[in-house]
C-alpha cells in the first residue's frame, strides 16, 4: 500500500468533523470554442456552513469578521478584465444558470446592511478591510461613486448575485471603480480562501499567471450571513484560454489552465468536497460529459478533447459558428467635440426575429459630468414618436456638487429586430487642481451601464420565445467603460515658470554678487581705481593669448598688435 502524504490525511480527518454542519462544493464547467480557437472555463467553488466555532470552520474567518462586524447581510466584488460577448464565448446565463460568469469592467462592490445606521462609516470599513485582503484599492469607493437602490427600481436591474435578497429591514450599496487594474496579486488571496487552495481539487488548475494572461477574466465572491446562522460563500472564476499554445491537434487540462512545467501531476477531489465534478458541454448540442474527481482520478497530461482539430475545421467552414451578433446588445459612447460639452448616447439593440424585449437601463454618472435630464432624446430609426411610446418610465436623480453621482433608469419595450438610441446633453466640470489624477490627460474613466432585457410576457410570439429560450429568459449585459477627457490645465506651465523665474533670478544674483565683489576687491587695492584694474585684466589676457599663438608656431606680424603689447608692458610696470 503507498504511503498517504500527510497532508491528504489531515484534510481526510477535517473532512469528517465538518461533514455534520458543513457542505463544500466544485465543479468546472468546460465550454470549447472551436470557431475560435478557445475554451471558456467556469469555476464554481461553494460553502454553505451552520455557525460553527472558528477554530473548526472552513468559512474564511476574515470574511466571517466583516460580516458580523458591520452587520452585513450579504456582500458581492467582482473583478474583471475585458468584455463578454455571447455570440463568442456563448450566452452567459446558460452558463451556470445565472449571469455571474461575466461582470462590468473594473471592480465592483454590492453590499446589503443589515440597518441604515452610520451606513457610510461602515462602508467604508468594509472596503478598507476587503482592500486589505485583496491588495484592492476599494477605499477609493467614496460618496462620489456609492449608489443605494432607486425607488422605482428592482434588484436584479442592478446585476446582483441570484440569491441577493434585499428587504425593507436591509440597506443595498453599490460602488464602481472602473480603472482598477487586476492582477496576480489580486488572485492570490482569493485562493487562499477557498478550503483546499491550490493543493488539491480544482483550485490547483488555477494559475494567476495563465489566467490574467487569457483573453477575458472575471472572478467574483459572493458572501451571505442569513438570519439563521447560516454562513454562505460562492467563488467564481471565468477565464478565456487558447488551448493549442504547443500542440493544435489535442489539448490537455494542464496545457489549458496550468504552465508546461506543472502538468505532470494527477487531478484530485478536494477531500473536503461533497461534490467534485467537471462538465464539459459538447458543441452545437445540449449534451455534457460530466467527470467526477471523486470517483476518477485526472492525468493534467491526458487529452482531455480528442477530435479537436476536427471540431476547429468543420466550425470554421460552418458559417453558423462565426455569427458576430448577439441576440440583444447595449453599447454607450459619447458624442459631440471639445473638452466642455458633449452628450452621452445609448443604444439597446434587439435582434431576436419574433421577441419583443422589456428592456430595463441603469447608469450611474459622476458628479463632474452634468447631465441635463431635460435633453433626453429618444427614436427607433429616426423616429422620435415611434420611440416615445416605446419609453415606458424615464426616472433619474440629480447628482450633489462633489458629492453623490448621477443615477438614470429607463424602461422601454423594444419590439423584435428593434433599435432604441438615447442620448442625453451634458456639461464637463472644471475640476481643482488638486483633483485631478497624476496622469489627467488621459480621461476619467466611467463605470459601466446596466442592461436587463427580459421577454414580454403577453407577446404574440411568446411561445416561439419559451421554446429558444430559457424560461423565464431574462439576461443581463454590461456597456463599455467611457473614458471622458475633462478640461484639464497645462500642466506644464509651471515648469516653464519655474525655468524662466530661476534664469532671471540668478542673473540679477550673479550681477549683484559681481559688483559687491569687485568693489571689496577695489578697496583693498586702495589707490588704484575701477579702470586700472580692468585694463591690467585685459593686457594680461592679451599677452596671454600672444604667447600661446607663439607656442603654436604662430608669428605676429602685424605692427599695430606688437605696439599695442609694448604700450601694454608699459603699462603694467
Amino acid at each position: 500500500m503507498p504511503p498517504i502524504d500527510v497532508v491528504e490525511l489531515l484534510f481526510i480527518l477535517l473532512s469528517f468533523l465538518h461533514v455534520a454542519h458543513t457542505e463544500y462544493t466544485e465543479r468546472l464547467i468546460l465550454r470549447p470554442l472551436p470557431a475560435l480557437n478557445q475554451v471558456l472555463g467556469s469555476f464554481e467553488f461553494s460553502v454553505s456552513e451552520v455557525s460553527a466555532i472558528e477554530s473548526e470552520s472552513i468559512f474564511p474567518n476574515v470574511l466571517r469578521q466583516i460580516l458580523d462586524k458591520y452587520d452585513v447581510g450579504s456582500l458581492h466584488l467582482t473583478f474583471s478584465i475585458g468584455k463578454y460577448a455571447d455570440w463568442r464565448y456563448g450566452a452567459a446565463q446558460n452558463l451556470n444558470g445565472s449571469s455571474c460568469a461575466h461582470a462590468p469592467f473594473g471592480t465592483r462592490l454590492q453590499v446589503a446592511l443589515r440597518a441604515d445606521l452610520d451606513a457610510q462609516q461602515r462602508w467604508r470599513g468594509i472596503t478598507s478591510e476587503l482592500g486589505g485582503i485583496f491588495s484592492a484599492s476599494l477605499n477609493q469607493m467614496d460618496k462620489t461613486v456609492v449608489t443605494n437602490l432607486l425607488p422605482t427600481s428592482k434588484l436584479h436591474e442592478y446585476g446582483v448575485y441570484p440569491s441577493t435578497n434585499v428587504s425593507q429591514s436591509l440597506l443595498f450599496l453599490q460602488g464602481s471603480l472602473p480603472r482598477e487594474e487586476f492582477c496576480t496579486e489580486n488572485l492570490t488571496p482569493w485562493l487562499k480562501i477557498l478550503p483546499c487552495r491550490s493543493i488539491s481539487g480544482l483550485g490547483t488548475l488555477i494559475d494567476p499567471i495563465m489566467a490574467v494572461s487569457g483573453e477575458y477574466l472575471m472572478v467574483s465572491l459572493y458572501a451571505e450571513r442569513s438570519p439563521d446562522g447560516t454562513y454562505s460563500l460562492r467563488q467564481h472564476l471565468t477565464t478565456v484560454q487558447s488551448p493549442t499554445k504547443r500542440n493544435k491537434a489535442r489539448w490537455s487540462l494542464g496545457s489549458l489552465f496550468l504552465a508546461s512545467h506543472q502538468t505532470s501531476t494527477n487531478l484530485v477531489a478536494c477531500p473536503l468536497a461533497r461534490k467534485s465534478t467537471i462538465i464539459t458541454k459538447v458543441n452545437d448540442s445540449l449534451d455534457m460529459v460530466t467527470t467526477d474527481l471523486r470517483i476518477k482520478v485526472v492525468p493534467l497530461s491526458e487529452p482531455w478533447f480528442e477530435n479537436w482539430k476536427d471540431a476547429s475545421e468543420k466550425a470554421v467552414v460552418n458559417p453558423s459558428s462565426n455569427n458576430q451578433q448577439d441576440v440583444v446588445s447595449v453599447h454607450r459612447f459619447t458624442t459631440g467635440y471639445g473638452q466642455v460639452r458633449g452628450s452621452i448616447a445609448v443604444q439597446l439593440q434587439n435582434n431576436h426575429p419574433s421577441c419583443g424585449m422589456l428592456v430595463t437601463y441603469l447608469d450611474v454618472i459622476p458628479w463632474y459630468l452634468r447631465i441635463y435630464f431635460h435633453t433626453f432624446k429618444a427614436n427607433i430609426r429616426g423616429n422620435e414618436q415611434r420611440a416615445q411610446k416605446a419609453i415606458q418610465a424615464f426616472d433619474f436623480v440629480p447628482a450633489e456638487q462633489r458629492g453623490r453621482p448621477s443615477q438614470l433608469r429607463v424602461e422601454t419595450f423594444l419590439p423584435a429586430n428593434t433599435t432604441l438610441l438615447f442620448s442625453l446633453q451634458m456639461e464637463k466640470t472644471f475640476l481643482r487642481l488638486s483633483e485631478h489624477p497624476p496622469d489627467a490627460n488621459r480621461g476619467f474613466d466611467i463605470a459601466s451601464g446596466v442592461a436587463t432585457f427580459t421577454i414580454q410576457k403577453n407577446s404574440d410570439k411568446v411561445s416561439v420565445c419559451d421554446e429558444k429560450a430559457t424560461s423565464p429568459f431574462t439576461t443581463t449585459l454590461y456597456t463599455e467603460p467611457l473614458l471622458v477627457p475633462l478640461p484639464t490645465p497645462d500642466f506644464s506651465m509651471p515648469y516653464n515658470v519655474i525655468t524662466m523665474t530661476s534664469t532671471v533670478v540668478a542673473f540679477f544674483v550673479a550681477s549683484e554678487t559681481t559688483v559687491n565683489t569687485i568693489d571689496y576687491y577695489s578697496d583693498l587695492l586702495g589707490s588704484q581705481n575701477l579702470s586700472a584694474i580692468c585694463f591690467q585684466f585685459f593686457a594680461r589676457y592679451l599677452m596671454h593669448i600672444m604667447h600661446s599663438e607663439n607656442a603654436f608656431g604662430v608669428k605676429v606680424t602685424s605692427n599695430k598688435l606688437r605696439n599695442l603689447k609694448d604700450t601694454i608692458e608699459h603699462r603694467s610696470r
